[in-house]
């Protein structure tokens, strides 16, 4: 099997499906194993299927929607010669129209501070695992720089005293991120995530907000966007993110 083939075959399952019983399928999995560049792909396109099925259980369906169907297409039949199928079609364009309408560019959605800050805190809630644990932080930006994570960038002055627990990367819409643990008090965790910039809108002052028991904090500097949560108040992260 060759990369076409694996891409080919891959790109018609979708979640659900009885992908055991089928024989190319299975072998396409297993060529992922040796080629990481097609298990990369592979992982996004399961992200977006996730995010198109997550927008279309959002989207509530209006009550009066096939009434107003119905009577679109009428009055297409009266007014044109176009056949039955073309109609269908033009009806699927607009849905699709509708359905991506806060995408931005193909296939790429329209996130926010608020994406990422909800799906980083939901993480941390399970007590992450850390793929690296050590204490220097030149140590973990040379692990993050060679998984092709974010690496290059400062600490706030007041976090810098912090000795880092360790590290791991993890994925946000197709992105690498880097999460570097810190440990501030006993069981008390301060947490910062780092993605490129571009993936997220930017933020010209830190922005606070308090997600169950973690006070979280965004803001862009440079060619990086970055989260920080801490187990407290404000106070307390304005505490860390001050230079004095």
């Amino acid at each position: 099997m060759n990369e076409a083939e694996a891409r080919a075959i891959l790109s018609v399952y979708r979640p659900g499906e009885s992908e055991a019983a089928d024989a190319r399928f299975e072998e396409a999995k297993r060529f992922l194993q040796t080629h990481p560049e097609v298990a990369q792909w592979w992982a996004e396109q399961e992200e977006l299927d996730r995010l198109i099925s997550s927008k279309l259980e959002s989207t509530p369906v209006p009550a009066d929607l096939k009434t107003r169907l119905t009577a679109w297409e009428q009055r297409a039949v009266r007014r044109t010669s176009w056949s039955r199928a073309t109609m269908l079609l033009a009806a699927s364009i607009v849905a699709a129209a509708v359905m991506f309408s806060s995408w931005r560019g193909p296939f790429q959605p329209q996130v926010s501070l608020g994406d990422f800050r909800e799906e980083m805190v939901s993480f941390i809630k399970l007590d992450p695992n850390l793929e690296l644990e050590t204490g220097p932080l030149t140590r973990v930006q040379e692990f993050l720089a060679q998984a092709k994570a974010p690496a290059q960038w400062d600490l706030p002055e007041n976090l810098k005293p912090l000795e880092p627990l360790g590290c791991r990367v993890l994925r946000f819409r197709g992105r690498n991120v880097s999460l570097v643990c810190f440990q501030r008090a006993e069981e008390k965790f301060i947490h910062l995530f780092v993605i490129d910039a571009a993936a997220l809108p930017r933020s010209k002052v830190p922005q606070f907000a308090q997600e169950g028991e973690w006070m979280t904090v965004t803001w862009t500097e440079g060619e990086h966007a970055f989260l920080m949560t801490l187990q407290g108040d404000r106070a307390q992260a304005e505490k860390y993110m001050s230079s004095s």
